[in-house]
């Protein structure tokens, strides 16, 4: 609210940057948390060594460029996985402090930062199992003071759990919450048992640790595949979970860098593994933005560890480093490119998988028509979506309909229109349809379709559908009924079309009115001095030369 109050909504850079500055703000609480991490109970200062430092800064760096927080940063609808983490790691923060010190105010801060962080993200409420897991870090007898003190924590989870399943669900908390705007369940494929949703889960967990080393080929979506079909890559990734979950098991008395590390990615990326399916989408970038802390920390910790016996090492381990933080920042620039709008975001993913997703073919064409006016491309791309299958609603068959009429050929633009009508037949529909037999002068035709529209309910452009069939019955010389709908239009709704004002204009001569209609043109060409029909009109009146 304050972005859009202070830049307004016509832009992205303010909330872009907003989103910048946070993730700023994260990358130095991971430091931060990174330098607690590897204080021991006993020190009362932050340790100082070349390895610490060197832990700490790696951990930080690799948070910061990764490709895979594009999405986070660059979308500004996931505001919220950055402000999630800006609080959970907050709090992660603060119970290290309340561990080192015993000081209830600490645990106090911990759990405000926690409840920020849960209103920001759903995600957040895997925290308390992320605090036992520092408990771990640090030694700490799991004993029922330890337990209790988690309780109120534990509270908050369940509460905002419950929460966001009853919104993914299509609810409204029991009618407290009243949304703005259209609402439903998030899409789900069909046909998905739950052996299958273990097996994507597994794909997904085996992805996320591909991306992390070599993050090419990135997705703004990742959909499922068929359920019907066999993927021996979603077994394969359920084999590479259970070894990597076993070795984070198996290390638990042995490594603790490493069940640490990958104890935080698996706890924090839980949720998200679709073992609960949320959406249609089999993984996302984004659900790694905090998860892939801990394996950074395990990463940087092995660099740092296994060179610092010897000098070759640590070069071979600095000039390895330097070449992968490269290729990073190189793919977190390309991947910045192709979120810059709708059109690179979703040509993307036509481009890695062009048989695979009819709605990227269907958005592609919209965006083509309404930014770049490419007729061709939304008839080539919107034809494709079709071609693959669309079904969600009438969309490609409408930009069809309107990429034929602004080539001129209303006879193909009516055709698609019908189909918009026959799958989806709504207010907009026939109005659009009625406004492509206007265009084609043939208002005759037209006046079924807008009396349809304006009579159907749920109609958000009432005012332009009267104003259309005013139209419709001037050009069809219906005068007074076209009339009586101009000053509903103009009077009623106030409309400030110049169109309307010439067209009543000349329905008031029309019907002799000389008066009345010499007040209307003036009014239209006071609206729209170029307007070429309205100053003809004015001289033909005898008011101007």
């Amino acid at each position: 609210m304050l972005n859009s109050s202070l830049s307004g909504i016509t832009s992205a850079k303010a909330f872009i940057i907003t989103n910048t500055i946070l993730h700023l703000g994260n990358v130095l609480l991971v430091f931060w948390l990174t330098r607690l991490l590897l204080k021991k109970p006993e020190d009362k200062i932050l340790p100082t060594t070349g390895k610490s430092i060197f832990i700490a800064f790696v951990t930080a760096l690799l948070f910061a460029i990764h490709p895979m927080r594009v999405e986070s940063v660059t979308w500004v609808s996931e505001r919220k996985d950055v402000l999630y983490a800006f609080f959970f790691l907050g709090a992660l923060i603060s119970y290290l402090k309340y561990q080192y010190t015993t000081t209830p105010p600490y645990l106090f801060y911990c759990f405000l930062l926690f409840v920020a962080s849960c209103f920001s993200k759903g995600q957040a409420v895997i925290l308390p199992v992320v605090l036992l897991l520092f408990d771990y870090w640090n030694n700490r007898t799991i004993q029922l003071k330890v337990l209790l003190e988690k309780l109120p924590f534990l509270v908050v989870a369940i509460v905002f759990g419950l929460i966001a399943i009853d919104i993914q669900g299509g609810g409204n908390l029991g009618g407290l919450l009243h949304p703005v705007a259209g609402s439903g369940v998030a899409l789900k494929p069909e046909g998905i048992n739950f052996s299958k949703q273990i097996t994507y889960a597994g794909y997904g967990f085996m992805m996320y640790w591909v991306h992390l080393f070599f993050p090419v080929n990135l997705s703004p979506m990742y959909m499922f595949s068929s359920p019907k079909a066999f993927h021996p890559e979603y077994i394969l990734g359920l084999v590479v979970m259970l070894v990597i979950v076993a070795w984070g098991i198996y290390s638990l008395k042995r490594n603790k860098v490493i069940s640490f590390g990958i104890g935080f990615f698996v706890i924090t990326i839980l949720l998200v593994l679709q073992f609960l399916q949320v959406g249609g989408a089999i993984m996302a970038d984004r659900y790694t933005y905090l998860p892939y802390f801990g394996l950074f920390f395990m990463i940087a910790f092995g660099i740092a560890h296994w060179s610092e016996q010897q000098d070759f090492r640590q070069k071979l381990a600095i000039g390895l480093l330097v070449v992968w933080l490269a290729f990073f920042f190189v793919m977190t620039r390309k991947q910045v490119s192709i979120w810059q709008n709708t059109g690179t975001l979703f040509t993307r993913r036509i481009e890695l998988f062009p048989e695979d997703d009819y709605r990227a073919y269907s958005v592609v064409a919209k965006y083509m028509g309404e930014v770049d006016n490419n007729i061709e491309a939304v008839i080539a791309y919107s034809e494709k979506a079709i071609a693959l299958g669309y079904k969600e609603d009438a969309v490609p068959w409408a930009n069809l309909a309107t990429a034929y009429e602004k080539k001129g050929d209303y006879a193909k633009s009516i055709q698609y229109h019908n189909d918009v009508v026959r799958l989806y037949p709504s207010a907009d529909a026939y109005l659009n349809r009625g406004n492509t037999y206007l265009n084609a002068q043939l208002p005759a035709q037209a006046l079924p379709d807008l009396r349809k529209a304006l009579a159907m309910p749920n109609n958000a452009r009432k005012a332009l559908t009267i104003g259309s069939l005013a139209t419709a019955q001037l050009n069809a010389g219906l005068t007074n009924e076209a009339l009586a709908n101009y000053n509903i239009a103009i009077n009623q709704y106030g409309s400030t079309n110049a169109e309307y004002y010439y067209n009543r204009g000349v329905a008031l001569n029309q019907l002799g009115k000389v008066d009345a209609a010499i007040a209307d043109i003036q009014k239209c060409v006071q609206l729209q001095p170029s307007h070429i029909k309205g100053n003809q009109a004015l001289v033909l009146l005898g008011v101007k030369k």
